[in-house]
């Protein structure tokens, strides 16, 4: 290996996931990191979509959740992982949970599922796993809430997770955007004018001319720029200048707890002056 990047080479990850997936009822990645690209070219999408079981993460795992969705055709989850969600100390956050069951585990006839309740505390607190958790991460109240940005109403394939992973697929064979779909995204440990350029890449590329509407996470560890400007909503705007709804301050991605999303299902999106809400419509395969 290239000096202790990865457990083991792409090919051979690529091959183990082949394997698991045949002998478990689905799969809950245990962590994210940066080492889901190079695996990419060697895993058979199209077999692990058919094998109709769940694959389930966010962070790096945005890359192979939406091409399980768009490239396979079978509803993926960005959602929880081992370590950093059900590893939680003492228990895993009770709104993580409920979200978790809801999408999931769910009936069939179960549809109308509410995926913006906002939660009642929060937390980007890191806690490192390996010394630092040893303790239950400290809530806060308050701060970045569910806000509307802009009012609209839109329909379309739920896609997307983390902003900085799904820049590194643009232009590759591994950007598999829906037509017309309801793009979420989630950032970590970023300020608003590397925000604004992660952002100015996907305008440039023509992406916010094809979404229906975009959902947007809290932001993890924000930091401010050198001159103090801590601003996220207004690069937002800057950026996403159509007449589409867009929502911040989701519970989505590197903040706990948070919501599950199903990728590649059909959801409806609505935004008010004074509320919003994202409700799958319908989850039964990918659009």
């Amino acid at each position: 290996m290239l000096g202790g990047t990865s457990a083991r080479p792409p090919e051979e990850l690529a091959n183990e996931l082949h394997e698991l997936i045949d002998q478990c009822d689905g799969i809950l990645a245990a962590v994210g990191g940066w080492s889901l690209l190079p695996v990419l070219p060697h895993l058979n999408i199209e077999y692990l979509a058919s094998s109709l079981k769940p694959i389930i993460g966010y962070s790096d795992l945005t890359s192979l959740v939406n091409l399980v969705a768009f490239q396979g055709g079978t509803v993926s989850f960005h959602g929880p992982m081992v370590l950093s969600e059900w590893g939680e100390f003492e228990a895993p956050w009770e709104y993580t949970v409920r979200s978790f069951e809801q999408v999931v585990i769910r009936e069939p006839s179960s549809r109308k599922v509410q995926l913006l309740d906002e939660a009642p505390e929060w937390t980007d607190e890191l806690l490192w796993w390996d010394s630092g958790d040893v303790r239950r991460r400290n809530p806060v109240e308050g701060g970045e809430g569910l806000r509307v940005i802009r009012e609209g109403t839109a329909i379309g394939a739920l896609w997307g997770g983390s902003l900085h992973v799904l820049g590194l697929t643009v232009g590759t064979p591994y950007w598999v955007p829906p037509e017309n779909g309801i793009l979420c995204l989630e950032a970590e440990a970023i300020a608003p004018d590397e925000y604004w350029a992660r952002l100015e890449q996907f305008r440039q590329a023509g992406v916010f001319e094809e979404v229906a509407g975009v959902v947007v996470g809290k932001v993890s560890r924000p930091a401010a720029t050198p001159s103090g400007f801590s601003d996220f909503d207004v690069i937002l705007e800057r950026v996403v200048t159509r007449d589409i709804p867009i929502v911040a301050g989701a519970d989505i991605g590197h903040t706990e707890p948070m919501v599950t999303l199903p990728i590649g299902a059909e959801c409806e999106l609505t935004c008010t002056r004074r509320s919003c809400t994202l409700e799958i419509v319908d989850i039964r395969e990918a659009s």
